[in-house]
């Protein structure tokens, strides 16, 4: 069942609840983005500062279950998000989205 925006808004302010640092948040994001773009086709089309509502398609070599990238994958990536420098609030906000995201694509993996 796709998400709804208030969905993202709950996550989101939970996150903020959290009081996780900057960095810790700019790590967790670039770790989704790249999860996901991994696992699904196009996915490099999806940017880790903007709102997407794609039609996911999964990879073909996704076989069952999520591929994870490695460090310096995420690590190239926070870098990037790191230098746009978005508000804190923003972060939380994508990550919530990312977060619900990736579940998708999750409960798509397992049921296929």
């Amino acid at each position: 069942m796709p998400f709804t925006k208030e969905d993202v808004t709950n996550l989101a302010y939970r996150r903020y609840k959290s009081n996780e640092s900057y960095d810790d948040s700019v790590w967790y994001l670039a770790e989704l983005c790249v999860t996901i773009n991994k696992n699904i086709k196009n996915g490099y089309d999806i940017q880790p500062l903007e709102t997407d509502n794609l039609v996911l398609l999964i990879r073909e070599n996704v076989n069952g279950e999520i591929l994870k990238p490695t460090e310096e994958e995420v690590k190239k990536l926070s870098e990037i998000i790191y230098h746009e420098h978005p508000e804190k609030s923003k972060l939380h906000w994508f990550i919530a989205e990312k977060t619900l995201l990736l579940k998708e694509i999750e409960s798509l993996i397992n049921k296929n």
